[in-house]
């Protein structure tokens, strides 16, 4: 055999669309400012704080954040000894999080937390022969940003032709990115004010109780869109509030999205205006338009060459995120609540939220604590008006994810799939409640890998093998179904992959051959 019939080794590439980790770093910072509460306050039992509008820009090195912190407090008036409730002004701050190697352009994910709220009172003042308490308030926010860059790289796979003892293997299972869209809403309702109207002040809007599905090529997103509108009544020149909530659905196209793909939902309210009626002031026309941006991705294992031994390569650092695993709980609340008043009914669902939600790794198990606050409408048995409650519960959960440890990030996305209430008919007081909750959690960490790109034989570079993509099966796969997913057929499959003798039998983890364009 000559020189030139030498067989030289040939590889197979998949192109790779994942997000680079760049850089990722958590601060804190503290928000002090002094805070006037009315009365002579005995002291301050709770603080009902949440963090809104939080925004990201990256600059060199840094992100910046900024968001506004909405706290109502919770006081007992030292005269009449009632419990009372103040929302005082929010609160806005800016916060630099130091992210070496982020470039403005680059993706930013960001996370804020309130960590500690505390007030220590500083002196009373007289204003208009009314009593106030003036107090220095500090809120602790840990903020979390992770900055990424979108990266196509194509990796060997697999190599023939070269003894697979001198070949080193890594298992990566990645976030590959199908595809990203931002897509405008347009919500309009009447709205109904208490008494006349005659202009509106300030209206507070935030997004709730978010929903997501993924169809063939689409996400749709359903929210409900909550607000607070502050308006001047028109008899007495008092600003008044009414809440409003306005459920929408909205589709956001993304080709190559698939049913059972994975979905991040970032929704922003851009504009929001409430034009009053000049017939009948006690209606208003809204208006909100709201930008909601959409990633899909999708969990892929992949099998990368990482050295071949002696054999030149080309190399690529890969710095990833690697899943390592994912699951779901569900969680059943059951206590007897207790109404201000008898109910004759319950007037609609509740609105429920989740405040201060923590996770924590352990081995092979996340810890999962929060609260579920819930506001129950009921109407009164004896005057048949409508009156509300809060019941705040606290929860503690653990997912089992087998290889999780602690060090690993973790994220949690709980949501309630059932509520039931029902009036006790002995005594109308008392609500038994039934509340069912589920928490999806992933678990993945950072890993830094050097993979093989190219082959350099004799200072030749070998190219790969065209058109061909190496695809391990996961659970619930099908041809067909992997075909239409790359565009091609299954005849067109099993012409690639001849060992596959029957093709209604295939199984998780077999890895195929893939004649089309490489997924992601």
């Amino acid at each position: 055999m000559g020189k030139d019939d030498v067989v030289r080794p040939e590889f197979i590439t998949e192109l790779l669309k994942v997000e680079q980790v760049i850089g990722e770093n958590a601060a804190q910072t503290s928000v002090i400012r002094e805070i006037t509460l009315p009365g002579r306050i005995r002291k301050i039992t709770d603080v009902d704080a949440t963090i809104r509008n939080v925004t990201a820009k990256v600059i060199e090195n840094k992100v910046i954040v900024e968001g506004i912190i909405h706290k109502q407090i919770f006081f007992v008036d030292d005269d009449t000894g009632q419990l009372k409730e103040q929302t005082v002004p929010d609160e806005k701050f800016v916060h630099f999080v130091d992210v070496p190697g982020a470039m403005p352009g680059m993706n930013v994910q960001v996370h804020t937390r309130i960590e500690f709220v505390g007030h220590e009172f500083i002196r009373e003042v007289e204003r208009d022969r009314e009593t106030f308490s003036v107090f220095r308030q500090t809120v602790v926010l840990e903020i979390f940003a992770k900055v990424t860059e979108s990266l196509q790289l194509e990796v060997v796979v697999d190599v023939r032709g070269i003894d697979p003892k001198h070949i080193t293997r890594e298992l990566l299972k990645v976030e590959s990115v199908i595809g990203e869209g931002a897509s405008q809403a347009t919500v309009l309702a009447d709205v109904r004010f208490p008494r006349e109207a005659r202009k509106i002040k300030k209206i507070d809007t935030e997004v709730r109780n978010i929903k997501v599905r993924v169809i063939e090529n689409k996400v749709v997103v359903e929210a409900v869109l909550h607000k607070q509108i502050f308006f001047v009544a028109r008899e007495d020149d008092v600003v008044y509030e009414v809440s409003v909530d306005e459920p929408f659905t909205h589709f956001v196209d993304i080709p190559g999205a698939f049913p059972g793909a994975n979905v991040q939902v970032y929704p922003r309210v851009e504009f929001v205006n409430v034009v009053i009626d000049p017939y009948d002031r006690r209606f208003g026309r809204q208006t909100a338009v709201i930008d909601i941006f959409v990633k899909v991705t999708e969990t892929v294992q992949v099998e990368v060459v990482t050295d071949i031994r002696g054999v030149k390569a080309t190399k690529e650092l890969l710095k990833v995120s690697q899943v390592v695993g994912e699951g779901t709980k569900q969680h059943k609340i059951v206590a007897d609540l207790m109404a201000p008043f008898p109910a004759r009914k319950i007037a609609g669902p509740p609105d429920v939220r989740f405040q201060d939600i923590t996770t924590r790794v352990i081995e092979n198990k996340v810890l999962i604590e929060g609260t579920l606050v819930k506001q129950i409408f009921f109407v009164r048995q004896d005057f048949d008006d409508v009156h509300e409650f809060e019941v705040r519960e606290p929860f503690t959960l653990f997912v089992d994810i087998p290889g999780a440890r602690p060090g690993h990030v973790v994220q949690a996305y709980p949501r309630v799939e059932f509520v039931d209430l029902e009036i006790d008919t002995y005594d109308r007081r008392r609500i038994r409640q039934v509340v069912v909750i589920e928490v999806f959690v992933k678990v993945t960490e950072f890993v830094q890998l050097e993979v093989v790109v190219k082959l350099l034989l004799d200072d030749v570079v070998v190219e790969p093998k065209p058109g061909l993509t190496v695809y391990v099966v996961q659970k619930g796969d099908t041809l067909f179904l992997i075909a239409r997913r790359f565009g091609t057929t299954v005849g067109a499959i099993l012409k690639v992959n001849p060992e596959i003798k029957d093709p209604n039998l295939i199984f998780p983890g077999q890895k195929i051959l893939i004649p089309a364009a490489p997924k992601g």
